[in-house]
């Protein structure tokens, strides 16, 4: 399994019967349980709303609900959609997932959990005579089973008995057919265990606190003296990034503890759900923090148009919504730059395992940022909101984890339903206009409701899904290449001129193919969390993104025409490059060489634009940019590259 190269650890005291994140307990003293963790281990805990869905989902499968007690922590684990290990006792219980194709949350059961249940009598068992032989991953011989629960239905999850063993599974039949089939029930695990009954005892939240304590404090020191070694030679304002989420809402506590004069920044998107934009006046009026705000206004329905829905590959409106009014808003109030505190975290995603606690934005010119949190999983988070008493965003008690733009590509399928729960007329508006560009695009309703939105480039597991459900799903993209002008050639605020554009192909290409082709231009710089590839060049700036937005920077209108040609060509011989090989023949260098896809030696590479010029495909651009005021038409540079 693949993971973000950072692997946390969980440990339980049973004598407290709380999760600890240290090796010891802070209450009791006596070592931890270590609890086994699927990759990369960012365990947090249930809150509220997740234990309110977990006691209905064990109540209707098994006619039990007392097993979900005080104290539940999650695990993420790999799956279509959500997958979160559930973690009671210090026991793995059950899977908790959201299944796409019917659109609704399930349990999956561990061994653990059949134990727990086989002790509390639940429904939905099975009683076998004795049977030879190992059962793992094996169907139930018919003529093995004695008794069994006569409401199971297919498609249940089911706890198995024999003698001293117990197991679960999955029927794939009615009660009634049970008797006459033999891949009737799927052993999914089986071992020689006793029954094991859930704790009953009431754990109290202070209880949990002192069982952290110590490991609390110790983390936050280390937070305070980072933050004090990154600010302390520094004259530049100090900010902190606040979005209203809990990893943010850490950092401005920590960054309020080391400095006298904190400012707080929050971006908003115009997508941010009215809960967070209330939670975060509020909190910030409490703490007596002073609060500036970048607003991107009504950009994203102004771009929706001509961009088309936002994809998980394609996430032009980061750039539009979020990076354009922060670049603004620190070059207007911080001309000579700001340190911002951000709560970012490497167990996160992957394009955040190797943040480090100083970095330069990129992205944001003039933005120093300090990550104290970095090496925090969730749960570590979480107690330490508990422990501080902070308040935290409501939609966190809706059994929603991130709390970011509502509609939100990169959500999970399963926290657009909980939004659409909790709001439902900013669903149905956001729905009404996705169906509208589907229909205009000659999709299904289905493309819609299922979430096919959300990609340009269709993963396996959507094109599996749309196979399975009988959707005939249209590839996203265009039938053919088409290059859009958003903005012509104009003034930038930020100096030079820019030019926008869109590129739209039957193949979207993957960010690393762009990122390999703008090699042959100048260094490049990948952001999968943006989903952007970013070239700095002889005082010009380019962006792509995954997908096709294309914007280009530089100092006179006819190099950011040049810079855009040499971006929208490099993005064509990526999406759409045919293995010819044509580029290898052309280098004279040895930098391109071809596997799946051309790929660079950039410490080859002198930028003399003959595998551009080599390549059919990116001649294909002169096509697509007849009729445009266009940039030149050859792909050599005419600048020398900068040292």
């Amino acid at each position: 399994m693949r993971h973000h190269g950072t692997l946390a650890r969980l440990h339980w005291c049973d004598k407290c019967n709380v999760p600890l994140i240290g090796l010891s307990c802070g209450r009791c003293g006596e070592a931890g349980r270590e609890v086994p963790l699927v990759p990369p281990g960012d365990v947090r805990l249930a809150l509220d709303g997740t234990k309110k869905k977990l006691r209905y989902l064990f109540l209707k499968d098994f006619g039990v609900q007392q097993l979900v007690q005080d104290v539940v922590v999650l695990n993420k684990a790999t799956g279509d959609d959500r997958a979160e290990e559930v973690i009671i006792d210090g026991h793995r219980v059950a899977l908790l997932r959201y299944d796409l194709d019917h659109r609704r949350h399930e349990l999956l059961l561990r061994l653990d959990g059949a134990r727990m249940l086989a002790a509390m009598d639940s429904r939905k068992q099975i009683v076998l005579r004795k049977v030879e032989g190992h059962m793992r991953g094996k169907y139930l011989p018919s003529d093995a089973i004695e008794s069994f629960d006569r409401g199971i239905r297919a498609g249940d999850e089911v706890v198995i008995r024999m003698g001293a063993f117990i197991g679960c599974g999955f029927s794939k039949v009615d009660a009634s057919s049970l008797l006459h089939s033999n891949k009737g029930v799927k052993v999914r695990d089986f071992a020689k265990k006793a029954p094991l009954a859930p704790k009953s005892k009431k754990t109290r939240t202070r209880v949990l606190v002192r069982a952290n304590q110590p490991h609390l404090v110790a983390k936050r020191s280390k937070a305070e003296h980072e933050l004090r070694g990154a600010i302390s030679d520094s004259e530049l304002s100090v900010t902190v990034s606040f979005s209203g989420g809990k990893d943010s809402l850490v950092a401005l506590d920590l960054a309020q503890t080391v400095a006298i004069d904190v400012t707080a920044i929050f971006i908003d998107t115009g997508l941010e759900h009215p809960h967070t934009k209330e939670y975060i006046e509020r909190f910030v009026k409490q703490r007596g923090v002073r609060l500036l705000k970048g607003h991107a206004g009504n950009a994203f329905y102004d771009h929706l148009p001509s961009f088309g829905p936002p994809a998980k590959d394609f996430r032009w409106c980061c750039k539009v919504c979020k990076l354009a009014p922060a670049s603004s808003l620190i070059e207007q109030r911080f001309p000579d730059g700001t340190i911002t505190i951000e709560g970012n975290r490497r167990l996160e995603s992957f394009s955040r395992a190797h943040t480090d606690l100083i970095e330069k934005n990129p992205f944001v010119p003039g933005q120093i940022t300090v990550n104290p949190i970095r090496n925090w999983t969730a749960l570590d988070v979480w107690l330490y909101i508990i422990w501080r008493n902070l308040e935290y965003n409501p939609l966190y008690d809706e059994d929603i984890e991130r709390v970011g733009c509502w509609m939100c590509p990169s959500a999970l399928a399963s926290e657009a339903e909980e939004i659409s729960r909790i709001s439902p007329d900013m669903a149905r508006g956001w729905e009404a206009r996705l169906l509208e560009w589907a229909e205009g695009n000659g999709l299904p309703r289905e493309f819609v409701t299922h979430g096919f939105w959300r990609w340009k480039a269709l993963p396996p597991k959507m094109r599996e899904l749309a196979r399975r459900l009988r959707i005939e799903v249209a590839p996203a993209g265009a039938d053919a290449p088409s290059l859009k002008v958003v903005k012509g050639v104009s003034p930038c605020g930020s100096g030079g001129y820019s030019i926008d554009g869109v590129l739209s192909t039957p193949k979207p290409a993957a960010l690393e193919d762009v990122g390999e082709v703008l090699k042959t231009i100048d260094e490049v710089d990948l952001s999968e969390e943006f989903g952007v590839a970013r070239l700095d060049s002889d005082g010009g700036r380019l962006r792509i993104f995954a997908g096709g937005q294309i914007s280009a920077t530089d100092e006179s209108p006819s190099a950011a025409k040049e810079l855009f040609d040499k971006g929208a060509r490099a993005l064509l011989r990526a999406s759409l490059c045919t293995g010819c090989g044509n580029c290898e023949r052309a280098c004279e260098r040895g930098a391109v060489s071809m596997e799946e896809r051309p790929v660079v030696d950039a410490s080859k590479c002198v930028h003399c634009g003959r595998c551009t010029d080599s390549c059919v495909v990116a001649h294909y651009f002169d096509k697509l940019a007849s009729g445009l005021d266009s940039a030149p038409k050859s792909g050599r540079r005419t600048r020398s590259k900068r040292r």
